[in-house]
């Protein structure tokens, strides 16, 4: 009877135990809430029916904005950040009047690529690294503000905006790295980059898009949701940008064809969703994708006819005059005085001796951007920057030291994140958290090591102050007065 007793006791202190620790392993293997995971029209966000640039309520974190726009939503405003980045010699009026190629093979030489080219260049004043990217998706490629939700790309199904370590998300390369990337900078943009379910980024591997049904194509509206213009607009983006144009065609390529390039950026034409994530990309980038805002360019970068029933952001496919006024001189009024004419006196010659100084004509000053990151410094090793005169397209390169120990590109310390766990340890394995610096973005991961035997988690070394809960904050003090409790009854029963 003794021993039934204090083995019911202790079966007791162990279910009380394990009753408490239920949330915890709960919380460690719960799958993300069924809610982040739904699919259907709702996904795609709200309709804003927004029509103008001044409709449009832009919610900020810092200097970020989110992206504001709706999915399947035809955008036919230029929105102000849009308006405010075509300025000078780069207005749409000016750069529609510049020569593009004929075809896939001559439009890297044209006037227009390269301007172009200059224009998003110069005003790009930070790179996105591959890292930072998984934290700034909630700004990028949220829908209607809400930075809770993100949507996978080819789907729009809604998906967690917390980077999980790619159980549930992928970072998608829409330009595959396989497919060559000329500069090494484009392969980490994240115009180009673009969140998508972990079984979406399976199926689209490292296919070309095309509409030929075989092995060797992919087509980006096979997951319901019609994203062949995005496609298009983004492969148009690498490919002048970055200057990527060796393998834009074919099954070896990006794209089947040309055609079909222009045949999708005409048959979905930018939405809210596009203009809204161009202004988000903008706020922490400093450039944007012309061929979100003028998908126009497209047609003439290739020598082709805008079509005249296109839906654009840009008033030039809507009817509406985009170019300035003729030049022609309007008739002199009519005079009711008589006209006096011209007397036939020759001018005097001038007085001086001396021939006329003929003057050197003036060299005009060089005018560079500002510098440009392409090569980021580490610690050990130097990294690299060029700037670009917006006159003459004269390139300048230089060396930027290397960091030393934990230092941000610009010299400065970094200021990292608290820890976040992304794998959480057991009594037997590792965990693994990360951090990442708020200022530039450089992350840095370590092992939370192993429970062990009833080990507090929050007081082995590597391990975050916070704890995991259960051992810290319930399992503890729970055993303990169990325990105490037990030996208590033992002890009077003994004495007994």
């Amino acid at each position: 009877m003794k021993k039934f007793a204090k083995f019911s006791l202790f079966g007791l202190i162990a279910a009380l135990a394990f009753t408490a620790c239920l949330p915890i392993f709960a919380r460690k293997t719960a799958p993300i809430e069924a809610d982040a995971a739904v699919s259907g029209p709702m996904n795609l966000g709200k309709a804003t029916g927004y029509t103008e640039a001044s409709d449009v309520k832009y919610v900020t974190s810092g200097k970020y904005v989110a992206n504001w726009g709706a999915r399947d939503e035809d955008c036919v405003f230029l929105s102000e950040y849009a308006e405010d980045f075509y300025t000078g010699s780069y207005t749409y009026q000016t750069l529609s009047k510049t020569s593009g190629g004929t075809s896939g093979s001559n439009a890297p030489t044209s006037t227009l690529y390269k301007s172009l080219q200059t224009l998003m260049t110069s005003k790009q004043t930070y790179q996105t690294s591959y890292n930072a990217t998984r934290d700034l998706f909630k700004y990028t490629d949220c829908v209607n503000s809400n930075y809770t939700y993100i949507s996978s790309f080819y789907s729009g199904v809604r998906i967690s905006g917390t980077w999980d370590g790619g159980s549930t998300w992928n970072r998608e390369h829409t330009w595959p790295n396989s497919k060559g990337d000329a500069s090494g900078n484009g392969e980490n943009d994240i115009t180009m980059l673009r969140p998508t379910s972990v079984s979406e980024n399976s199926s689209r591997g490292n296919k070309a898009y095309g509409t030929t049904t075989n092995s060797n194509y992919y087509n980006p509206n096979g997951e319901g949701q019609n994203v062949r213009g995005d496609c298009a607009r983004i492969l148009l983006f690498v490919y002048t940008r970055w200057g990527n144009t060796s393998s834009m065609w074919g099954a070896s390529g990006v794209i089947e064809s040309l055609d079909v390039l222009l045949d999708w950026m005409e048959e979905d034409p930018v939405d809210t969703w596009e203009m809204g994530r161009n202004d988000a990309v903008q706020s922490i980038t400093g450039t944007r994708n012309v061929f979100v805002d003028y998908p126009e360019y497209a047609f003439k970068l290739f020598g082709r006819a805008v079509p005249a029933d296109m839906v654009t952001p840009s008033k030039a496919s809507r009817g509406e005059s985009v170019t300035p006024p003729t030049s022609e001189k309007p008739e002199p009024p009519v005079s009711e005085e008589p006209e006096v004419p011209p007397t036939s006196e020759k001018p005097e010659p001038p007085t001086s001796e001396q021939p006329p100084v003929s003057e050197e004509p003036e060299v005009p000053e060089h005018n560079f951007i500002d510098w440009v990151q392409t090569k980021a410094p580490t610690e050990t090793e130097a990294g690299e920057e060029y700037r670009i005169c917006t006159k003459c397209n004269l390139t300048e390169t230089r060396e930027i030291p290397a960091l030393g120990a934990g230092k941000c590109p610009d010299g400065t310390e970094h200021q990292f994140s608290e820890w976040v766990e992304t794998k959480a340890p057991t009594e037997t394995a590792k965990g693994e958290e990360y951090r990442i610096c708020t200022k530039c973005y450089e992350s840095q991961t370590r092992e939370i090591p192993a429970l062990g035997g009833g080990t507090n988690p929050s007081t082995s070394a590597g391990g975050d102050e916070s704890g995991l809960g259960c051992g810290a904050t319930i399992v503890t003090p729970m055993f303990v007065t169990l325990l105490v409790a037990a030996a208590g009854v033992m002890l009077k029963k003994k004495e007994q």
